[in-house]
């Protein structure tokens, strides 16, 4: 038969017969859910002979191998010699298959101390996710399959047995079933929920074909579409069934691969209970973090793609989903005491439907995000060739790591081995010189421009040709790095111009296709979701290809290639900076690939023009570009210093845009008071107030925080964990309050944020510092002292005034005089 098909999912197993088969997760274009088995793709790996002439002898001696473990028996199935490329030169090598995946670590480290061998490549790697490259399948697009049906006891509507798979039309699937959840568990006095005793009280379930309800196990009026259920176990058990029922594409969860996954997977297991969500159910880690997989369904924790992937351009000072929902979706979550819900559950059940609201929303929440985030991680699939369930977790060099490899078959190109430990730790210890900085002279200024390298780095990777295969001992046709500081010592790189590197041709390609896709938006008349969403994708992965160069555990990795990167990049950008004093323009800033300068008595006919003259002497691909134009702009003090402070500054565009990097406006460890007053003071210097207005509106706050009139929640100071609580020497309030945290039953831990607020008492602030549930008041001296005032005077001292004497709590003549000063 013959069925068309959109792979959603990949997994592998090996039946009781020890045969390997891979199997392809999927949707068929009448809607059933597919799982397509092929059973003809063995594991793989390459083989260097030390010299050529021992390859046919070295053959024989693998194909000879076999290894008996644990009643099993390891043994080659076959070895070829085949013609490849590495490290972009010609290579012949061994090509070692096994039958099933257990088979090759056994295999490849038998192989490795074998006389005649110089290396091993390519043993390290999933099949899963090989088998996708070797085959060119790329998730959700259309597939054809011929085979034949056959029963199995799985949540499908159809098993096959592949004879061939086949693309049908490179357009993704465009309406997957999304079911999205949320768990409500019980928790008291403020405690955080501990998973071995505190149950699940509530699961909501949200989805995008019109399914929703609220399960939950103690009976109450409402008129919400809630199940009640005997008790948790029950609670559990309809969940599956729901799960099993609905047989959804993706199950959605907002940071539930760290809460609500492991926490039903605990809670089961406290009941007795072995869940069989989907076809197969488990939390794994990796590294420090859970994740929970459901073999057949994809799991999405959207939390996890927002924070490490669009975070970069969202720069939130917190990835709560009331925080990320108000950010991305301009939506309101509901405002309730969730940490009463134990005391609700147990005195006041009538009460618990509003709980039920909450949930809901949540789980519509979680839904909602994904919808919005959906196209973003589908052309990441499209790039990289992985499934959502790989995209959705992936950082940045990851998804460059999966772009490498999905472009490399294309070349026959083979990879390298990850890293080992040792190696890891040489990365990690040996750094290199980042980007040039230029120190702005602190002032306030007006009619500023802003201009910029188009992709800087991959512009240099491709105009350079700077990959590990091209770093050249030769002199003679090479591209030179200006002089590098390296170990105390200057040293120059050298990359070959003689051909194009692997490297470098895919990132022009990454390049070119974004430009391509830009023209098309500019001449969409509304906006263009899936043009914005590539476009998205293929400027992350650029970009992010310099770092991964730096990245200790990148296959690829080249410090040589990272610094080359910064070198010419110094050099370009202060050149840009030499041409615009040369032609008149005041240089105020400059970081890694933009320049402000002052348009003074110039025109913007003046710039454009200066622009055409600069990328008329630039190499292929690398432009500088306008970013825009800004009425004024305010640049500070650095802390200590009358040196002007790098990367810390505000703009106002012409249009009224604001532009604030480096300030406590974005920045977690600082009050929301203090944020509040600094946005507030930087915009009205910047849209022209007077100066007498905004310290009136400084007077008005201090007034207010020295009488406590402002509420005790805008006084909670974020801060995050850097690492263990127990690794700190130094003990500041955060740490302090992390403790008393996990005295409550949290789990606190490296990457936590601290919330807190400082009350009054003697002692030091850490002594001081309380869980906000906890703070009873708060100390306006401190805020004051610490907060409010830090957060603005660098702003008044480039204005010419000193607020330094208000730190004195004695004062309302202080003040005064202070005023009248002003």
């Amino acid at each position: 038969m013959i069925v068309e098909f959109y792979p959603l999912d990949v997994g592998y197993e090996t039946n009781v017969d020890g045969k390997g088969a891979i199997l392809l997760f999927g949707r068929t274009t009448t809607g059933q859910k597919i799982c397509v088995f092929d059973t003809t793709y063995e594991p793989y790996f390459y083989v260097f002979a030390k010299h050529r002439d021992a390859m046919k002898h070295l053959k024989e001696s693998i194909e000879a191998l076999k290894i008996e473990q644990d009643h099993h028996i390891s043994f080659v199935t076959k070895v070829e010699i085949t013609k490849m490329r590495y490290m972009d030169k010609d290579v012949e090598v061994l090509k070692v298959y096994v039958p099933v995946q257990k088979d090759l670590d056994a295999i490849r480290e038998e192989v490795r101390v074998l006389r005649d061998v110089g290396d091993v490549r390519e043993g390290d790697l999933p099949i899963q996710k090989r088998y996708l490259v070797d085959k060119d399948i790329v998730p959700l697009a259309l597939y054809k399959v011929e085979g034949e049906a056959f029963e199995r006891s799985m949540h499908v509507d159809l098993c096959i047995m592949a004879e061939s798979i086949s693309l049908v039309d490179s357009e993704f699937l465009e309406k997957p079933k999304i079911l999205a959840f949320d768990i409500e568990v019980y928790c008291q006095d403020k405690h955080f929920p501990i998973a071995e005793k505190d149950p699940v009280l509530m699961i909501a379930l949200y989805s995008n074909y019109g399914f929703q309800k609220v399960l939950t196990w103690k009976k109450f009026s409402s008129e919400l579409p809630v199940e009640f259920l005997e008790d948790e176990s029950a609670l559990l058990r309809r969940f599956e069934e729901i799960l099993e029922q609905e047989n959804p594409d993706y199950l959605v969860g907002y940071f539930s691969d760290g809460f609500d996954i492991p926490y039903l997977a605990a809670r089961a297991k406290q009941n007795h209970l072995k869940m069989h969500l989907g076809d197969g159910f488990k939390v794994a880690r990796r590294g420090e973090v859970s994740v929970g997989k459901i073999k057949g369904i994809i799991h999405l924790d959207i939390f996890k793609f927002i924070k490490q992937i669009m975070g970069g351009s969202l720069k939130l000072e917190s990835y709560s989903l009331r925080n990320v929902v108000e950010n991305l979706l301009e939506e309101k979550k509901y405002d309730i005491a969730i940490e009463e819900i134990g005391v609700v559950w147990d005195e006041q059940p009538e009460m618990l439907e509003q709980f039920c609201s909450y949930n809901l929303q949540d789980a519509k929440l979680a839904l909602l995000l994904c919808e919005k985030v959906l196209p973003n991680m589908n052309e990441l699939v499209r790039v990289t060739g992985q499934p959502l369930f790989e995209i959705c977790r992936s950082s940045y060099s990851q998804l460059v790591e999966f772009y490498f490899m999905k472009r490399a078959r294309e070349f026959k190109e083979i990879y390298p081995n990850k890293p080992n430990n040792q190696e890891v730790a040489w990365r990690r210890m040996h750094t290199y010189e980042g980007a040039f900085v230029y120190e702005p002279k602190p002032g306030l200024y007006e009619h500023l421009v802003v201009l910029d390298y188009r992709s800087l780095y991959p512009s240099l990777i491709v105009a350079k040709n700077i990959t590990p295969s091209m770093l050249s001992e030769e002199r003679k046709e090479t591209y030179e790095t200006p002089f590098i500081e390296e170990d105390g010592k200057k040293i120059k790189y050298f990359f070959s111009s003689k051909e194009e590197g692997f490297i470098p041709l895919i990132v022009k390609d990454l390049i070119l296709r974004r430009n391509r896709i830009k023209e098309l938006i500019k001449k969409e008349e509304k906006k263009n979701f899936v043009l914005e969403a590539r476009s998205y994708s293929l400027k992350i992965i650029a970009n992010a290809t310099y770092g991964y160069f730096g990245f200790f555990g990148a296959r690829w990795y080249s410090r040589e290639c990272a610094s080359s990167i910064t070198a010419f990049g110094r050099q370009y950008i202060q050149d840009v900076i030499q041409k615009s004093e040369e032609s008149g323009f005041q240089v105020v800033y400059s970081d890694t690939d933009s320049v402000m300068v002052v348009l003074g008595e110039k025109t913007k006919e003046d710039i454009f023009r200066f622009l055409k003259e600069v990328n008329e002497q630039l190499p292929s691909l690398m432009e500088v570009e306008l970013e825009d134009f800004y009425s004024r702009g305010i640049f500070v003090t650095k802390k200590g210093e009358d040196k002007g402070a790098k990367k810390k500054y505000a703009l106002i565009s012409e249009k009224g845009d604001m532009k604030v990097v480096g300030f406590e406006t974005i920045r977690r460890d600082w009050s929301f008071i203090a944020k509040e007053v600094q946005k507030k003071v930087l915009e009205m210097v910047l849209r022209g107030s007077k100066i007498e207005q905004a310290l009136e509106y400084i007077q008005e706050v201090l007034t207010e925080v020295k009488n406590e009139q402002i509420p005790k929640e805008k006084m909670i100071i974020q801060t995050q964990l850097k690492k263990k609580i127990s690794g700190y020497d130094l003990v500041g309030p955060h740490v302090m309050v992390a403790k008393r945290m996990r005295e409550l039953g949290e789990d606190v831990g490296p990457g936590s944020v601290i919330k807190y607020i400082v009350t009054k008492g003697k002692g030091l602030v850490r002594d001081k510092a309380r869980i906000p549930e906890e703070a009873e008041d708060y100390d306006p001296d401190y805020y004051i002292r610490n907060q409010v005032l830090p957060a603005v005077e660098k702003i008044f001292e480039v204005l010419g005034h000193n607020l330094k004497e208000l730190e004195s709590d004695k004062t309302q003549n202080r003040l005064q005089k202070f005023w009248n000063h002003g």
